[in-house]
């Protein structure tokens, strides 16, 4: 019952964005998830699904913009024989590592002066393709964050997260492109505790309400 809601709770998300502009869904994503077996803490591909169920209702090609600590190879397996199916992929860590091709767009960062910038450029290769998405699907990891034991790079504070969420909602905003948001990664421990980690989610809030 829960994946089933999470995964369902993704769906909405994309469609209601598609006639709304904007929507989130506090579930997750689960962008490790492939065909045959779950992994990496996911279960079922709530990106992949609710793009689906964005391309059955009326659109006609959907991005998604995963940045995730993470790589997303799930992601990435379930799509690589859909060309309606784009995925931009910027993470800090290799876990879940795929190979490249013109749709499935992945970048590792190693240093946090060049996430932000990393971010930017991919963004930016979108608008010289003038590809035209009807929906992004975005994938608001917090694990980047520099406290978070599974995943975090050195260097990626609250403040450097804060920039990113208002640079992929302005990008969504200046395109007019629909966008449905869900969090994903950001883990409790010892440097991260739940109330950060809250926080941290409550960024993409911000910027969404914004």
């Amino acid at each position: 019952p829960m994946s089933l809601a999470c995964s369902g709770g993704v769906v909405a998300a994309a469609l209601t964005a598609m006639s709304d502009g904007i929507s989130g869904a506090i579930s997750n994503g689960f962008h490790h998830a492939y065909a045959s077996h779950g992994s990496g803490f996911c279960t079922f591909n709530g990106l992949v699904i609710a793009a689906k169920a964005a391309l059955a209702a009326c659109a006609k090609r959907v991005l998604i913009l995963d940045l995730d600590a993470h790589c997303g190879g799930g992601t990435a397996s379930l799509i690589a024989d859909d060309p309606r199916i784009w995925q931009v992929d910027v993470a800090v860590s290799t876990f879940d590592w795929y190979k490249r091709s013109d749709r499935l767009r992945l970048r590792v960062v190693k240093e946090a002066s060049e996430y932000l910038p990393t971010i930017g450029r991919r963004l930016a290769e979108l608008d010289d393709d003038a590809i035209d998405f009807d929906l992004c699907i975005y994938n608001a990891g917090m694990d980047p964050h520099q406290d978070c034991l599974i995943g975090g790079l050195d260097g990626i504070t609250s403040e450097l997260l804060a920039q990113r969420e208002a640079q992929v909602f302005a990008w969504c905003k200046r395109r007019g492109l629909p966008i449905a948001f869900v969090p994903a990664g950001g883990y409790v421990s010892r440097s991260l505790n739940e109330a950060a980690l809250v926080g941290l989610h409550r960024l993409t809030l911000a910027q969404a309400a914004a």
